[in-house]
């Protein structure tokens, strides 16, 4: 079975703003089978404007990557970044 992955683009405004929401989603991720796959705060861009932060968090499957984001405890993460970051976050397969 193919991996799921989340891929998170964009800038931090405020990194110490950002420690509650890092702190949360470090513990939370071993229990939904997560793992950061990788992490650079000084991505270089080509072809785009994304920002300079790019993480991949790698799930068992694209339906547990899912899953995992639509879960209570993930959703109550999210307002913990909004108001330090400009991030998207794409949940695709891998081959």
């Amino acid at each position: 079975m193919a991996k799921g992955y989340w891929l998170s683009t964009g800038s931090i405004k405020d990194g110490e703003g950002m420690q509650p929401y890092l702190k949360a989603l470090q513990g939370w991720l071993p229990s939904v089978n997560g793992k950061f796959f990788a992490r650079d705060l000084a991505t270089i861009e080509k072809e785009s404007t994304l920002g300079h932060l790019t993480v991949i968090i790698e799930f068992p499957s694209k339906e547990d990557a899912v899953s995992a984001y639509e879960s209570e405890e993930y959703q109550k993460m999210i307002p913990l970044r909004t108001p330090y970051s400009d991030l998207t976050l794409t949940i695709f397969e891998g081959v």
